[in-house]
C-alpha cells in the first residue's frame, strides 16, 4: 500500500492551499514511479516540531504502508524522534524535492538522521527567533494578535478600534463595576443577540475580555508590562483602575460575591458549627441553611431584615460619620502612582530611540512595577471601606442603601460586620431577633 503525506504547519486563511499544492505534486510523482496511491494522510496548520500530536501521521505509521510518498522530508519529519518511528516502518521514502530516502540501509539512514537533525536545529533556531522579535516589538509597542480582539482589527499595518464592538466593550466595564457579575452580562448580551467572532458569551469568555490591558493602552508580554501600546485605547485609565480593583475585591470576597442572587447567602455562619450559610428554598420560602451539618435554618427574609436595619443604623451614627469624614486624602497617592505609571510607559520609547539598552529598561520597569504594586497595594487597602464611606456620608442613608447593587451591598456587610445566627427552640416559634448574633469587625467604622 502506498500513502501521501501532506502538511502545512500554520494555515491562517484555513483554505489549505499549500497542502493542495502538495498533494498534486505528490500524485504526480505516484504517477511517474508507475506507483498506485491508496490513501492521503493530511495534517493542516499542525507543526510538527510544537511537540503536538499529528493526529494524521500517527494514523499512517499505524496502517503500516509498503512505501511512503512526501512533498519534501520536512514534511513528513522535522524532529529526529518521528524520523525512528518511519525507520521502523522499514518502506522507502519518496519525495518530490529531495529524492528518495533509503531507509534499509545504514549509511542511507545516517542521511536521512542528519537532515532531521538540521530540520530540528533550524526549527528550534526559527522559534528562537521569533521569541526575540515578539519581545523587540513589545517593547516597541506594536500590538501583536493572532486572533484579533473583539472592538480592534488591524487596518494597514496599523490597530484601529471598531466602534460597534467597542461600545460593547465599555458597556462591560461599566455594568461590571455597577455590581454585574461575568455570567449575568454574558446571558444578558446572549439574550439581546450581541455578536461575537464565533459561539455564544460566556463568563469565561466576557472575564477574559475586560482583563485584557490593551483596553486601556497597556502592551504585556507574557504577563509582564512592557510599556505603552501605539494604538488608541478604549477605555481611560481611571476605569481601568477601578476594575482592577473591583476585581481585587470579589476575589476576595469569595465565588458568592459575583454569583449568588441573595443578600447574605455563603457570607453568614452557622453559630452553631461555624460553616457558612447558604440559602435555599424551603417548601416554597427562601431560607439561610447551614448545609453543612443542617444544625440551624432561619427565613431569608427575617435574617437579612435584622442585617440590613443594623447596617443602616451604624451608618447613620454622628460619630461614626465623623470619623469617616476625618479619613486620608489619597490625592497624593494617586498622583505618584499616575507618576510611576507614566514612567515606566516612557520606558519602551528611550529604548526605541536607543536612550536605554534592553537590559536597563528591564532592570528599570521591574524596579518601577514593584512600587506601582505596592503603591497600588496601599490604595487598595485605603479604598476598601469606599462602599461604606459613599453610604455613610449619604443625604439618606436608607435610600442610598436602596439604590445600592446586591454585590455592594455584600461588600459592605463583608466589611463591617460578622454574623452568626445561632440554633432556637425546635418547632414554630416566633423568629427570634436576638439569636442573629453581630460582630463588628476592627476594619468597620
Amino acid at each position: 500500500m502506498t500513502v501521501i503525506y501532506c502538511r502545512i504547519s500554520q494555515d491562517r486563511t484555513g483554505e489549505k492551499v499549500k497542502v493542495e499544492r502538495q498533494l498534486r505534486e505528490c500524485r504526480a510523482l505516484a504517477a511517474k514511479l508507475e506507483l498506485t496511491v491508496e490513501h492521503v494522510y493530511t495534517d493542516n496548520d499542525v507543526s510538527a516540531t510544537s511537540g503536538k500530536v499529528r493526529p494524521q501521521f500517527e494514523a499512517m505509521l499505524a496502517a503500516r504502508p509498503k512505501a511512503i510518498i512526501a512533498w519534501h522530508q520536512d514534511r513528513l519529519l522535522r524532529l529526529t524522534s518521528d524520523l525512528e518511528k518511519v525507520i521502523a516502518l522499514d518502506v522507502p521514502v519518496y519525495t518530490v524535492t529531495a529524492g528518495t530516502l533509503d531507509l534499509s540501509t545504514p549509511a542511507g539512514r545516517a542521511v536521512a538522521r542528519t537532515v532531521a537533525a538540521w530540520s530540528q536545529y533550524e526549527g528550534e533556531q526559527k522559534a528562537k527567533r521569533q521569541v526575540s522579535g515578539n519581545v523587540e516589538r513589545a517593547e516597541k509597542g506594536v500590538y501583536q494578535f493572532s486572533r484579533r480582539p473583539y472592538g480592534y482589527k488591524r487596518v494597514e499595518k496599523k490597530v484601529v478600534i471598531v466602534e460597534k464592538e467597542a461600545e460593547i466593550v465599555r458597556e462591560g466595564y461599566k455594568r461590571y463595576l455597577d455590581g454585574d457579575s461575568y455570567y449575568s452580562i454574558a446571558q444578558d448580551w446572549n439574550d439581546r443577540g450581541v455578536p461575537t467572532f464565533s459561539g455564544p458569551w460566556s463568563m469565561a469568555r466576557v472575564r477574559a475580555m475586560l482583563r485584557n490591558p490593551a483596553y486601556v493602552g497597556e502592551l504585556h508580554y507574557k504577563g509582564e508590562h512592557v510599556g505603552a501600546g501605539d494604538w488608541k485605547p478604549i477605555i481611560d485609565r481611571d476605569t481601568w483602575d477601578a476594575y482592577l480593583r473591583m476585581r481585587g475585591r470579589r476575589k476576595r470576597a469569595g465565588d458568592w460575591s459575583t454569583q449568588t442572587k441573595h443578600l447574605l447567602s455563603g457570607i453568614i455562619f452557622c453559630g452553631v458549627c461555624g460553616s457558612r450559610m447558604l440559602a435555599r428554598p424551603d417548601r416554597g420560602v427562601m431560607k439561610y441553611s447551614c448545609t453543612t451539618n443542617w444544625c440551624t435554618t432561619r427565613r431569608a427574609s427575617d435574617v437579612e431584615a435584622v442585617v440590613e436595619g443594623v447596617v443602616i443604623a451604624r451608618l447613620q451614627d454622628p460619630e461614626i460619620v465623623s470619623r469617616i469624614r476625618q479619613a486620608p486624602d489619597l490625592a497624593p497617592l494617586e498622583d505618584e502612582l499616575v507618576t510611576l505609571r507614566s514612567r515606566r510607559d516612557d520606558l519602551a520609547a528611550m529604548l526605541a530611540e536607543g536612550l536605554l539598552s534592553r537590559e536597563a529598561v528591564k532592570d528599570q520597569a521591574q524596579a518601577l512595577t514593584t512600587k506601582i504594586d505596592a503603591l497600588t497595594r496601599r490604595l487598595d487597602a485605603a479604598r476598601s471601606q469606599s462602599p461604606v464611606t459613599d453610604l455613610a456620608l449619604a443625604a439618606s442613608v436608607p435610600d442610598r442603601w436602596a439604590q445600592l447593587t446586591l454585590p455592594t451591598k455584600r461588600l459592605v456587610i463583608q466589611s463591617l460586620l460578622k454574623v452568626r445566627v445561632q440554633k432556637t427552640r425546635p418547632g414554630r416559634v416566633p423568629f427570634d431577633p436576638t439569636s442573629v448574633e453581630i460582630e463588628w469587625v476592627s476594619e468597620g467604622p
